[in-house]
């Protein structure tokens, strides 16, 4: 009887084992993988962090750990959201004062054109007066 449980002792001892082996081989296979791609392909890691973080917000209703893992990422998109919103804001902000500048020199330079062409006009046409009376 002793010799059964000691059989089925090292039995699940060497299943055991042998699961940690498997996970320890593929810990170091990822850790592998990612130091490879960290090191000798950072594009494509940022392509693939890229994927998973939106896969995650994508899926971030159907399932409360996806929830809890993307609420940072969805603070930083909000942020960066607002960010982009008060830049467009300003910009379009910052051309329509520089139109309206251009347009108020444009009509001020305008106006002292027209004024002086007319100022010369009258002058000609008091002139041309002066010569036809004599």
């Amino acid at each position: 009887m002793t010799e059964i449980l000691l059989t089925t002792w090292s039995a699940i001892i060497e299943v055991l084992s042998g699961a940690l082996s498997i996970l320890e081989t593929c810990i170091t296979w990822v850790g592998g993988v990612l130091y490879h791609l960290h090191v000798d392909a950072p594009r494509l890691e940022g392509l693939l962090v890229g994927v998973v973080l939106t896969w995650v917000l994508l899926r971030r209703d159907r399932h409360p750990l996806l929830r809890v893992l993307s609420a940072p990422l969805k603070l930083i998109v909000d942020i960066l959201d607002l960010a982009w919103d008060q830049c467009v804001e300003v910009t379009t902000d910052t051309v329509d004062t520089v139109k309206a500048w251009i347009s108020k020199s444009t009509l001020y330079v305008k106006s002292l054109l027209t004024r002086g062409y007319d100022k010369a006009l009258s002058f000609l046409n008091a002139i041309k007066e002066k010569l036809a009376r004599k």
